[in-house]
């Protein structure tokens, strides 16, 4: 549009600003020496962690294998049927197994209830207990392990899977409630009160509205407290003295202990129950990756 004298008509907020109008200047690229800097650097990050297992794939194949990676001249499966002929290691995966997702049911039905009672229940000191919570987490097993010990045996949870589930599960509520809570904040309060007028009750409405919205953050509570159950060692060591109920991060142990005292490593064998080991892991990584993902971005907010 032009006014009548033919010059063009100057637009409302130059007009009102009397400026001229901003020029976005072209990003500035990097050069070919900041490009090759930054994947190098990438690279040497890349291998740092995937030359484990590189040298975990070869050996678990390596009749001859050793400390340093090397290509299996003939590869072949002996390592992993020794696995099951002369450790057991199918009692010993079982026990993972059963222990890890006893523990994950647990935990995501307890900080499902915990989270959501620390979120839309009000009580004096309530900013107390949810800190008080979140500073459990910051004490280590390790200076706990003489009242855990004496606790358990007076309980009869010694030896027991009951005991690895109840105090595994124990040991990992307090940051996961913390991080329910927060994703519960997250969630609005209209859904689950319009519930209310419909004539739900509130313990309906939290499985029927508030729960199904809080997937990803179960589903993070689920993958954090199966892995941690999972690598779970110490405790094992602390409340087991049976071979029967051995998990596997105990076996590990075992297996390299009873190798002339670690100077005799039967290193395939080692590297084969490592595989076995982390498949778990993986499919529970690859099952659950979208919801744990979903739920770090989002646990965060209203905290």
């Amino acid at each position: 549009m032009k006014a009548k004298t033919g010059t063009p008509v100057a637009g409302p907020a130059t007009a009102a600003a009397g400026e001229a109008p901003l020029v976005r200047r072209p990003e500035k690229r990097a050069g070919w020496l900041e490009w090759l800097a930054v994947h190098f650097v990438f690279l040497i990050v890349c291998a740092f962690f995937l030359v484990p297992f590189l040298w975990l794939l070869s050996a678990a194949f390596d009749a001859k294998a050793t400390a340093y990676i090397q290509w299996p001249v003939a590869p072949t499966l002996m390592n992993f049927a020794h696995l099951f002929t002369d450790y057991d290691f199918g009692r010993v995966l079982f026990n993972s197994l059963f222990v890890a997702i006893a523990t994950m049911i647990l935990v995501v039905f307890a900080v499902a209830l915990a989270g959501y009672s620390l979120s839309r229940l009000d009580f004096r000191r309530k900013d107390w207990i949810t800190y008080g919570v979140l500073l459990l987490q910051t004490m280590p097993i390790s200076a706990t392990m003489v009242p855990i010990y004496g606790l358990a045996r007076q309980l009869g949870l010694r030896n027991s899977y009951l005991g690895l589930v109840l105090i595994s599960a124990a040991i990992e509520l307090p940051f996961l409630v913390w991080l329910m809570k927060g994703f519960f904040d997250s969630i609005p309060r209209h859904l689950e009160e319009a519930a209310w007028l419909d004539g739900r009750t509130r313990l309906r409405a939290l499985f029927e509205i508030v729960l199904p919205l809080a997937g990803p953050g179960l589903g993070i509570a689920a993958g954090l407290s199966f892995l941690s159950a999972w690598a779970e060692v110490l405790l094992v060591i602390i409340l087991i003295d049976t071979q029967d109920l051995t998990t596997v991060p105990l076996a590990f142990y075992q297996a390299m202990r009873t190798q002339g005292g670690y100077t005799e490593v039967q290193y395939g064998v080692i590297a084969a129950m490592a595989v076995l080991y982390i498949l778990p892991v993986m499919v529970v990584f690859f099952g659950a990756r979208r919801f744990m993902v979903r739920g770090l971005m989002n646990s965060t907010r209203g905290l």
